[in-house]
């Protein structure tokens, strides 16, 4: 039961590890057009490359308590677009995508975007809450207890982006940190569908 429920993800990510160990193209520029996954086009070579979903993959509901004590369940966001960014505090790409993601929230958090930051951190609060205070975190923050890694997981590394389309599908996949200049073409036309 369990692996069936998890068919589409597994599916969507299958697809994706096997176009990133066929694509050749090492450049950073626009990657192949391979398979039912492609890169989307780099808008930024020092950014990670999204890969965009060209099959319709469910994203896997789940419900966790927030670091502010609130709740927060993917299936209560359907008509936003959430973009789901797997991170820990020692992680030196995470620290330099958290100021670009609290100002891509600023900007379009009026509009329906959601950015849930999942950390994976084993210290919990004791780490968090620094980092969040130290980079002004203003989005939502989970840290998981697993709930989230046995739907998303195991990542290739970390940070991991996930963006997830108002009808709470998987429609964009990064490895590594993702600029600003990466993101905000995407999330503004997911926003417009």
């Amino acid at each position: 039961m369990y692996l069936r429920q998890h068919i589409p993800l597994i599916i969507f990510l299958l697809t994706l590890f096997t176009v990133w160990g066929c694509s050749s193209d090492n450049s950073g520029s626009e990657g192949a057009n391979i398979g039912k996954t492609e890169q989307a086009k780099r808008l930024d070579s020092a950014s990670a490359p999204l890969y965009a979903a060209q099959n319709e993959a469910r994203a896997q509901d789940f419900s966790v308590e927030l670091v502010n004590g609130e709740s927060f369940q993917l299936s209560d966001q359907k008509g936003k677009v959430v973009l789901m960014n797997i991170w820990a505090t020692w992680c030196a790409p995470c620290r330099e995508e958290t100021p670009e993601l609290v100002d891509l929230y600023s900007e379009y958090r009026d509009q329906g975007l959601v950015v849930l930051g999942v950390s994976i951190d084993e210290q919990g609060r004791s780490v968090v809450d620094p980092f969040m205070e130290k980079y002004e975190v203003n989005y939502p923050m989970v840290i998981d207890d697993g709930r989230i890694m046995d739907k998303y997981g195991p990542t290739m590394g970390i940070p991991t982006t996930y963006i997830i389309g108002k009808e709470r599908n998987l429609r964009y996949f990064a490895v590594g940190a993702v600029t600003l200049k990466e993101l905000k073409p995407r999330i503004e036309e997911l926003l417009a569908e």
